[in-house]
């Protein structure tokens, strides 16, 4: 089986394409090559820019693929350009969705993939809620092999998931005692993926013609609150966190950049049905605790230590926020 990604070098497709190679996939890669690939001839890099459409339609003119997975769609107008481009040349397109989308309340505190989608917030989750309804469009009209795919949060070893993003800066603070921010009471419930257990159920589901027409998320089937997350991202070094919880509308007042991620995902719980993925994959299960991720990342840092620095704009997020809550 042939199997293109365009991109393949992100959080997600390296675990991806690892596991493809292990099953005797054959990989291609289209990117610019900015970044280094692990895989050295393990994988084949069609170097290009697929924002030149017509230079991309050169470089792949030969070639047909069982799948294409593009990893960096983000807009309608990319799924436009890749049905015109695929249509009738590819086994199976897939595209890479969030969960973000689902309905903002959650209706019900199970998600399932026929939770209706809606995001009043977040641009992000509205762009991939257009997209989706796109794919659908064409696969209505004439069958287009479309598939999607509904990551959540979803880390690989080296990340550090907080509600400030995934590096080291949190993890500093708790290091030397410093105060940390968590939304709300800290108490709705979150759930984290590894990257290498979501490839498992990706890559089982590449190749397979049941997958025309139908809709996956992908997640973990542990469920932490917030509090837990990073009172185990602390424990991977060492450290006790010092928690100070504010409301997120407060967050997102002070620091707008903060707002639609969370107003429009992370103060909402988030637990999902994954019965579906395991009846079509049957051999996935999440393995990899939120507990062994963050020792796997500690493990990550011991070896990179020149990553163990903290970002001064979003210290400077976090120390605003002290400020003004300390000041209300």
């Amino acid at each position: 089986m042939k199997v293109l990604f365009i991109g393949g070098t992100g959080n997600i497709s390296i675990s991806c394409t690892r596991v493809a190679l292990e099953k005797g996939i054959e990989v291609f890669h289209f990117n610019r090559g900015k970044r280094s690939s692990p895989f050295g001839n393990a994988v084949t890099t069609i170097r290009g820019d697929i924002a030149n459409r017509a230079e991309m339609r050169k470089l792949i003119a030969e070639q047909r693929f069982d799948a294409v997975v593009n990893w960096i769609a983000f807009k309608k107008e990319d799924i436009e350009a890749d049905i015109e481009l695929f249509r009738g040349r590819v086994g199976q397109y897939v595209f890479i969705s969030s969960a973000s989308i689902y309905h903002k309340p959650p209706p019900h505190w199970v998600i399932t993939e026929s939770t209706p989608a809606y995001n009043p917030f977040w641009p992000y989750s509205q762009n991939k809620i257009a997209c989706e309804r796109r794919l659908w469009q064409a696969y209505e009209e004439d069958r287009f092999p479309m598939t999607i795919v509904r990551p959540s949060h979803t880390y690989s070893d080296g990340w550090l998931p907080t509600v400030f993003g995934s590096d080291f800066t949190v993890a500093k603070r708790m290091i030397e005692g410093k105060p940390i921010v968590v939304h709300g009471e800290g108490q709705s419930l979150w759930t984290l993926t590894h990257a290498d257990d979501f490839a498992v159920a990706f890559v089982g589901l590449l190749g397979d013609p049941r997958t025309a027409g139908e809709t996956f998320q992908i997640t973990c089937d542990e469920a932490l609150t917030w509090d837990q997350i990073h009172q185990t991202v602390g424990a991977a070094f060492g450290a006790t966190p010092s928690i100070v919880h504010m409301p997120s509308e407060f967050i997102a007042r002070h620091v707008p950049e903060l707002g639609p991620g969370l107003l429009g995902d992370k103060m909402y719980s988030a637990v999902f049905d994954n019965s579906k993925i395991k009846r079509f994959v049957p051999e996935y299960r999440a393995r990899i605790s939120f507990t062994e991720g963050m020792r796997r990342s500690a493990q990550w840092y011991a070896k990179h230590p020149e990553a163990m620095v903290a970002d001064p704009k979003i210290v400077a997020q976090i120390e605003t926020l002290l400020e003004r809550w300390g000041n209300r």
